[in-house]
Formats: structure tokens, sequence, C-alpha cells
């Protein structure tokens, strides 16, 4: 079984019908792909809801298409460590993001201060950083000890751990899904102040989203976008950590 991960911006295109090649492609899937949801989904569809004020109708309609193209599938954490493929339609996962929506508040804000930060006192230049293949952009050691004293200072792992998690590969935060969250989280940071691929500032909230979406994508086999921002960013976080997931633009997707 193969599960594929479509962010928002490919499922609204499937929706809309208006990409041909999408639709083609989509219809050749086998039996043995399925695509698969995760609370990241639900929450860019609360957004729209609690931040934007979009009719409920429209949000009706839009988690129904997703449990058309998703079913139940699924990923879900069922505790601190551990994310399963689980059988939970996308309307229940949604009653829960929004019954726990006032935690986003605080999110935003450590989001909105991220991206003021590296565009205020940037670290490196986006036309330099962007040349960078993505592969290579953490390659330097520095970047895993930052994240080491990190994890550390915030109580993810035991001083004793920094050491050992300077070699850390995703077989290692598989099954330590709060220590992993944080380490893309911090990883992410670290490209936006080097920026690569940087996001404006007004941009925050879209980015906290995209930033989910490469968490729960790591536990699928195959992660389309159509935003090549968080495709960029997506292979750098998981070349770092060897997540073995490929990561492809749409355009190539549906070429493929």
């Amino acid at each position: 079984m193969k599960k594929i991960y479509f962010d928002t911006n490919v499922l609204s295109y499937l929706r809309s019908g208006s990409n041909l090649e999408l639709n083609a492609r989509f219809a050749q899937f086998s039996s043995n792909d399925i695509v698969v949801f995760s609370p990241a989904h639900l929450e860019d569809i609360a957004a729209s809801a609690m931040r934007d004020n979009t009719d409920a109708k429209m949000i009706d309609e839009e988690i129904e298409f997703l449990h058309k193209i998703a079913k139940r599938h699924a990923l879900r954490p069922v505790t601190r460590d551990d994310v399963v493929l689980y059988d939970e339609a996308p309307q229940d996962c949604y009653a829960r993001v929004i019954d726990q929506y006032g935690k986003n508040d605080d999110a935003e804000e450590i989001e909105s201060a991220v991206v003021a930060d590296a565009n205020r006192n940037p670290a490196g230049a986006p036309r330099e950083m962007n040349n960078i293949a993505p592969e290579d952009i953490l390659t330097p050691i520095v970047y895993r000890e930052l994240i080491a004293l990190r994890l550390s200072s915030k109580g993810y792992i035991d001083e004793s751990e920094e050491v050992g998690s300077l070699r850390w590969t995703f077989a290692d935060l598989k099954g330590r899904f709060s220590v992993f969250e944080a380490y893309v989280n911090l990883s992410a940071n670290i490209l936006e102040k080097l920026g690569y691929y940087r996001e404006k500032e007004d941009k925050y909230r879209a980015r906290l989203h995209d930033v989910s979406h490469i968490i729960y994508g790591a536990y699928c086999d195959v992660f389309v976008s159509a935003d090549k921002k968080l495709v960029k960013k997506a292979k750098a976080i998981y070349s770092l950590l060897g997540v073995p997931v490929e990561v492809i633009e749409l355009s190539d997707f549906c070429r493929a």
C-alpha cells in the first residue's frame, strides 16, 4: 500500500477540476494507492472558518470533498509518541481541531515572531541561499547542534541525549512524535532565518500550516505539493533526517 499525501493546494486543484493533468493522474491510481489526510488539512480549513469567516456551507463542502478523496484514511497522533493510520472521517478530526482552536492563538503569535525576525534580522539572502540544493542547505553540523541544544533547553530531550541526537535519523524519531514535531519546527525556523525560500511577514499563518504538512507528510510514501517553497523546504528537512519520502511538485507528479 502506498500512502500519498496531497497538500491543501493540490486538493483545491483536484476539487476545482481546473488541472486536467491532475484529474487524469488521480484517475490512474491503483487499488494500492491511498490518499491520506492529517490534522494539518483540517487546520487549514478551520483557519478559513475561524480567521476568514468563510461561509459554513463552503467549509462543509470542502470537508466533504476531503472525505471523498481520502475517505477514512487519517494520520492521527494517538499518543505523544505515536502517529498511526487511523480509521476516522475528516469531519471527526475537524471537530477536534475546532474544539482546540484556541491553542492556535499562541502558535500563530510564535510563528509571526519567527517570520518577522527572519525578515528583519536575516542570516542570509534568498537570492544566494535559494541556489543551494535542498539536500545540502542543512548539512553543516552547526545546525544539528543548534537543534539539539534547543530541544534540550525546551525539555524535549535530556541533556544526555544531546550528543546522540547529532546522528539522529527519522528512524530514531518516528516513534517519538512530539520530539520529531519539535525537530521539524526548529529546522524550518533555521531555513527561514537563512533566507531559504523565505516567506514574507504576512504569510506566517500559511507557513505554520506548511510546516504541519511537512511533519505529517513524513509518515507517507509520497508528498505532493503545488508550492515550490514548500517542496524545497520539505526536501531540505527530510534530507537532514533521512526521511524516506518522495517529495514532488504537482507538475512533475502529473507527468509521472
